[in-house]
């Protein structure tokens, strides 16, 4: 049969973490799309969504709005300014973002060719930060599928904040929802709208990782019970989760760490607070990370052991079956030499009347000694 662990392990190793690289030869901040192996079809165009709000007054929400004419509504506005794009952008609207909102080409450029490594830069105009998301798609049964890396990158200026979610969900929501309700992040500037975001993308691992720690302990009983190959094949495909996680996230820690520091540029004092505790908790999901790799590597351990010792008690029975064959095989080996039963050398159990039962009679009365004295030896 076709495992299913073996096609999430393939969808892994072609999802998971696979940067895509420019042209050789193209220059610095070339926008020019990369095909990869990897892509089944071409990706439509990413989604707009385009909120602006002030301290006080309405939302204002458009979904759907050209670059250009969000790129306008930011000149002719005050208030802080957040665009999303939801899924990949194409090297067109990559150029409308640069021509309409002023952002850098080279940040631009590592939007594009996903699998970035995390990191936080400050360019002239704007804050660039990018960080990676890692998500499982579900099944139509509810069953987990393979596990992703989304790239989020993030711009942020004196008064707006763009998005860029490569993946097919969007995570900001609640975020939305926080602004609608008129909470503390309408009451701060674009500095605190970002931190919202990342602190979003961070603590979307914590029930990730709840999950993968359920299917560990699963594991570990899986395997103390029945040491199968298909909890073998599921350990393999969680430990190169575990990878794939260490790989997204263990820069996300020194990415955040980069714009609590003093000379990251549109990042206010007040909102640093918020920063260390996303910090925090980044620290926290590379603990958890960690942690779980043991796990793993301990619960390999034990299933190499369990199948070590299923081998011993085989060649173990084994072995006792061809020991006490062994006997059995030179009496009857003995008894069935055929020489001249007229000789007086020759074996006198041969003229016995009864002297087939006796010779049963022993070969029973040294299989069953030996068998007492297996048990004896607690070699059984």
């Amino acid at each position: 049969m076709k495992r299913p662990v073996t096609a999430r392990l393939r969808t892994l190793r072609r999802y998971g973490f696979r940067r895509r690289n420019n042209r050789p030869g193209a220059p610095p901040g070339s926008l020019e799309a990369v095909a990869s192996p990897q892509d089944d079809a071409p990706l439509p165009p990413a989604r707009l969504l385009l909120m602006h709000y002030a301290r006080e007054g309405d939302v204002v929400e458009q979904q759907g709005p050209t670059i250009e004419a969000a790129g306008m509504a930011l000149a002719e506005t005050r208030h802080v300014f957040w665009l999303h794009l939801q899924g990949l952008p194409s090297p067109q609207q990559l150029q409308s973002l640069k021509e309409s909102m002023g952002l850098h080409p080279l940040a631009l450029e590592d939007v594009l060719h996903r699998g970035q490594r995390a990191k936080a830069e400050a360019y002239d105009a704007h804050q660039f930060v990018i960080l990676n998301l890692v998500r499982r798609d579900k099944g139509g049964d509810g069953e987990c599928g393979a596990c992703r890396v989304d790239q989020v990158s993030l711009f942020l200026g004196r008064n707006f904040v763009v998005s860029i979610n490569d993946g097919s969900q969007d995570i900001f929501e609640p975020v939305r929802q926080r602004i609608r309700a008129n909470g503390k992040i309408r009451r701060l500037g674009a500095d605190y709208l970002l931190y919202a975001l990342l602190d979003t993308i961070v603590d979307s691992g914590f029930p990730l990782l709840d999950e993968l720690g359920d299917e560990l302990e699963a594991l570990e009983d899986e395997i103390l019970l029945d040491d199968d190959r298909d909890a073998r094949n599921k350990l393999h495909y969680a430990k190169r989760e575990l990878v794939v996680m260490r790989r997204a996230w263990w820069p996300q820690r020194e990415a955040i760490a980069s714009l609590m520091r003093g000379d990251a540029p549109f990042i206010h004092e007040s909102t640093r607070v918020y920063l260390r505790d996303c910090h925090d908790h980044s620290v926290v999901m590379i603990d958890f990370v960690e942690t779980y790799r043991e796990m793993a590597s301990s619960l390999l351990d034990v299933y190499l052991s369990a199948v070590s010792r299923r081998m011993n008690n085989i060649m173990k029975g084994l072995t006792i079956v061809a020991t006490i064959f062994l006997p059995l095989t030179f009496i009857t080996g003995l008894y069935g030499m055929n020489f001249d039963t007229g000789s007086r050398f020759n074996m006198p159990e041969l003229h016995w009347r009864y002297g087939y039962l006796y010779v049963l009679g022993v070969m029973a009365a040294v299989v069953l000694g030996m068998l007492v004295y297996f048990r004896r030896k607690r070699w059984l």
